[in-house]
């Protein structure tokens, strides 16, 4: 696929046409041989220059029936840590009864929220037949990735210029933070409350107290709290497995105000790295803003449920 070697494009609804340096090769020397013909009046010249001018009609002919009654499938993981990559399974289906498709690439949007290494590129696709490739695909920014569209992409027959279509494709993808190697604490650690520390939480209840904000429920001593009237909370005594609560602060001191996008994702990719470093090392982890905690676990399928509130954090 040709990259940064075209030198005028041109687009018409759905559809780009680039000039390559072939075609404007080919064009010139179209120009030139009609001038002599011109000049000289020679009947073999006015034949090269028809043939000449059936190359570049046939070519759009060609090209646009490779483009005709095709759809494209796309189908990769539920989720993906942002600027990992993934595979990425393309269907596409050549819809005509008996007119083949020659040398088609498919292309995601480029507006920076994805890209593929290697765009998936089919030489011969029969009429009638569904052909499957993968490629290795990577997000680049957290939250729903919505894919309503994609590109085919030819330079049949004769590579005088690169011919784009745009086609519907359905494809949703959340992408995670991304993650980086982070320190993770020893067993005995533990931190303030504050934008990406921990706190350190054992098993063995050795007090209860007053609820206060931000307590989990799954802390809370029902029975003392119905004796009492109050919700009153369980403190847990360490031991040798320990858990830990990784604290995210998203707001500006004193305002509501969300912290700058810069620090915001800085932050966020930080606490996703803690929790999912813990949870590998075999810790369990609650995540904790300033409206809400999450409960304990390490389990699978609850550090995806915590990746996921990562993801879409405003």
């Amino acid at each position: 696929m040709p990259k940064n070697n075209f030198l005028y494009t041109l687009s018409l609804k759905n559809r780009t046409l680039s000039l390559t340096r072939e075609g404007l090769g080919f064009i010139v020397i179209l120009f030139g041989v009609g001038l002599g013909a011109i000049n000289t009046g020679n009947n073999l010249l006015y034949l090269v220059l028809a043939m000449c001018c059936s190359f570049i009609a046939v070519s759009g002919v060609l090209s646009e029936l490779s483009f005709k009654n095709l759809s494209v499938k796309a189908k990769g993981p539920a989720h993906l840590y942002c600027n990992e990559t993934g595979a990425l399974d393309f269907k596409i289906t050549n819809n005509k009864v008996w007119a083949p498709s020659f040398s088609l690439h498919i292309l995601l949007p480029s507006d920076g929220r994805c890209s593929l290494e290697q765009p998936p590129y089919f030489f011969f696709i029969p009429g009638r037949a569904t052909l499957e490739k993968s490629a290795l695909f990577s997000g680049n920014k957290r939250g729903r990735l919505q894919i309503n569209s994609c590109r085919l992409a030819t330079s049949f027959p004769f590579g005088f210029y690169y011919k784009t279509k745009t086609i519907p494709l359905n494809m949703e993808i959340v992408i995670f933070p991304a993650l980086h190697p982070v320190p993770l604490p020893s067993k005995n650690d533990s931190g303030q409350e504050g934008e990406g520390t921990l706190k350190t939480r054992g098993e063995e209840i050795y007090a209860i107290r007053e609820f206060r904000s931000g307590d989990p429920l799954s802390s809370v001593h029902w029975k003392s709290s119905a004796k009492t009237g109050n919700l009153r909370v369980k403190e847990f005594q360490s031991t040798n497995e320990q858990s830990y609560t990784v604290f995210l602060n998203v707001k500006e001191p004193g305002n509501s105000k969300t912290v700058k996008e810069e620090i915001l994702e800085e932050r966020i990719s930080k606490a996703a790295s803690l929790i999912y470093h813990l949870v590998e090392r075999g810790n369990e982890v609650s995540l904790k803003t300033e409206d809400m905690q999450t409960d304990f676990g390490k389990s699978e399928s609850h550090l995806k449920e915590l990746m996921y509130i990562l993801a879409f954090i405003e």
